[in-house]
């Protein structure tokens, strides 16, 4: 008799749940809702994964053979991404999130060598799901937020190698600073930042208690300044080399093409 009760609880159970995980396989035309859709980055293997789920009326999850048109729009209105893909079963499996829980999903991956680099990290995924003329549920859109491929930026020096006077209070030359090289890594892993090093040469001056200072000049491809500042050199002979890496410019735009100028300091 406890057996018997033990199995009718289950029963009741499993009949009252409202929304069941356990998988079937069925045909488009049984499927009735669409949820659950979402986009990421894989760094693990360079690419990118649209997901989304497909319920029954009875909202069981299920597996079903469609077509989904995707599109992806950056931030600036550009589309860097059009396709339509074919889905079967074998594309659906169990994810977990902390967000969404365990859920049963569809996952179309997309190479990030198809996505075309542009100027904006962030944008939309639009999706629309769909199977013959029996099928057809309403574009739906999720949101890319800083992981689409964005283009590399550009930094160009005048005139090397160039020397710099390094002047007192009273005008006189107390230094003189080549610079022979200039080199830059763009970071555009979560912030868009250019970090420069500038390598280089004193040619000419005694040590002294204060800095060989040199100011420089960040211009954009349009002649626009956006960044200005100096560069504190301390400690050397003339004969010594040295490298420097303090310059960061942030807020850098993807595609850009810079150009840094040097000059002297002016008191």
């Amino acid at each position: 008799m406890k057996k018997l009760s033990s199995i009718l609880v289950l029963f009741l159970i499993f009949t009252l749940c409202g929304c069941s995980l356990i998988p079937t396989g069925t045909t488009a035309s049984d499927v009735e809702t669409l949820k659950g859709w979402s986009f990421q980055y894989n760094e693990g293997t360079n690419d990118y994964s649209v997901f989304f789920a497909l319920l029954t009326k009875s909202d069981r999850y299920v597996s079903a053979d469609v077509d989904v048109d995707i599109r992806v729009v950056n931030d600036d209105g550009t589309e860097v991404y059009k396709a339509t893909h074919s889905v079967n079963k074998d594309d659906f499996g169990y994810y977990s999130s902390q967000a969404a829980g365990e859920q049963y999903l569809a996952n179309i991956r997309i190479p990030a060598s198809e996505i075309s680099a542009s100027t904006n990290a962030s944008g939309k995924v639009y999706l629309t799901v769909y199977k013959g003329d029996f099928l057809r549920f309403d574009e739906v859109n999720c949101t890319a937020l800083y992981c689409l491929p964005t283009m590399d930026v550009q930094l160009m020096a005048e005139g090397l190698p160039t020397e710099i006077n390094v002047k007192g209070y009273d005008g006189k030359i107390e230094s003189k600073i080549k610079i022979n090289q200039v080199t830059y890594v763009y970071d555009k892993e979560y912030t868009s930042q250019l970090k420069i090093t500038i390598s280089g040469e004193k040619t000419y001056g005694e040590t002294s208690s204060s800095y060989d200072m040199i100011a420089y000049k960040i211009y954009d491809s349009q002649g626009y300044m956006i960044e200005s500042g100096n560069i504190y050199l301390r400690n050397l002979v003339a004969g010594d080399k040295f490298k420097d890496d303090t310059i960061v410019v942030y807020d850098v735009t993807p595609g850009e093409a810079y150009t840094i100028r040097f000059s002297e300091y002016t008191w």
